[in-house]
């Protein structure tokens, strides 16, 4: 018996990893974000193509705000400087984001009209992000309690309707400038670019909002250029291959959002699970066994179209979908850097996981 028991033991032991990896992600965005999980979908993604990594994921998620807010008004920054950053520094950042509730005008007038501007937007009250302000004001007052210290892997930047034509305007400009914070931190930048002009409800012949998907991409081609960050999730290059289809059956009948609601659907955030996966590895993700998201929004035990919560792809959809996610990155990261580019870039010495292609 004790025999039995000594060996059960060993068994189970040996099938722990003994030294995992850390990899620590912080992800800053909105309900593109937060709906589904995307964070815990990449930490589970990760962790399946390297058992021996523990991925740690932490959220700072403002419903409806894109990174001019976090950067500006919310002071995100703290979240990602947490290891270094003072208590003053964080005390200092409260009370300015208490002098922003006492005013319905942004503190700085041009720049709050300069950014809508180039978004195409006039008139938009500072009024409505107090509440934002608010709960940022409790973040940070969390932070000033129980400060982690935590030391980011990768800071993920979330786009949402806020990428610009405009050089250095909208995304570009604010992204930006929470990615040098990220980068003096020692740390990697992951840009996230969400593409909610393309996502279709219905089954399209054509792609769907070309234009926007061709901008997206050629804003995240050129911040790539300029940032050189660890990855780009490129949703918009993504959906639009998809949305062109064969030349023997063009279109899809893929849908990549909700018909009742504006969000992206399971589809859309298995595809995204599945660009995170390929883009900060490198490695195809069709031998994984993910194959399921649940929304986690609900609405009487349904997702907002009345459908069940849990989508499990088949594997004939499961393949493709990832397929597509791997080409597309493949063909994103061609448009920015060359093989000996990124086999400089990635053997850098850091905490990565172990699978990586050079």
């Amino acid at each position: 018996m004790i025999l039995r028991i000594t060996i059960a033991f060993l068994a189970v032991a040996s099938a722990v990893p003994s030294s995992a990896k850390e990899l620590n992600i912080l992800f800053l965005g909105n309900s593109f974000t937060a709906r589904h999980d995307i964070a815990g979908l990449v930490e589970q993604i990760l962790e399946e193509g390297d058992p021996t990594t523990d991925v740690q994921v932490q959220r700072v998620i403002y419903g409806g705000q894109n990174m001019f807010k976090h950067s500006t008004y919310y002071f995100s920054q703290s979240f990602i400087e947490q290891s270094t950053l003072t208590e003053e520094t964080i005390t200092q950042r409260i009370a300015t984001m208490n002098g922003f509730l006492k005013s319905d005008t942004a503190p700085n007038p041009e720049e709050w009209k300069q950014h809508w501007a180039a978004l195409g937007k006039t008139n938009v009250p500072f009024a409505d992000i107090h509440k934002h302000i608010t709960r940022a004001i409790k973040n940070h007052e969390a932070l000033l309690r129980e400060n982690p210290k935590t030391e980011w892997d990768y800071v993920v930047l979330q786009s949402w309707r806020d990428v610009s034509e405009q050089p250095n305007q909208g995304y570009e400009r604010y992204a930006t400038k929470l990615a040098k914070i990220v980068k003096a931190q020692g740390d990697e930048v992951i840009l996230y670019m969400t593409s909610p002009e393309t996502q279709n409800e219905a089954p399209v012949t054509e792609p769907y909002n070309v234009a926007s998907a061709e901008r997206d991409t050629a804003v995240g081609l050129r911040m790539a250029k300029a940032l050189q960050p660890e990855a780009v999730i490129p949703v918009p290059l993504a959906i639009k291959n998809i949305q062109t289809g064969d030349s023997d059956k063009p279109g899809s009948d893929l849908v990549f959002r909700y018909h009742n609601d504006g969000h992206p659907n399971q589809i859309c955030a298995f595809l995204v699970a599945n660009l995170f996966y390929a883009a900060i590895t490198g490695n195809r993700p069709e031998e994984l066994a993910f194959n399921s998201v649940t929304e986690t929004k609900l609405k009487d035990g349904k997702d907002p179209d009345g459908g069940e919560p849990t989508v499990v792809f088949d594997n004939e959809e499961k393949a493709y979908l990832q397929r597509m996610a791997y080409e597309s990155v493949l063909e994103f990261n061609r448009g920015y850097e060359n093989e000996k580019d990124r086999k400089s870039r990635r053997e850098k010495p850091k905490p990565i996981l172990d699978d990586k292609p050079s």
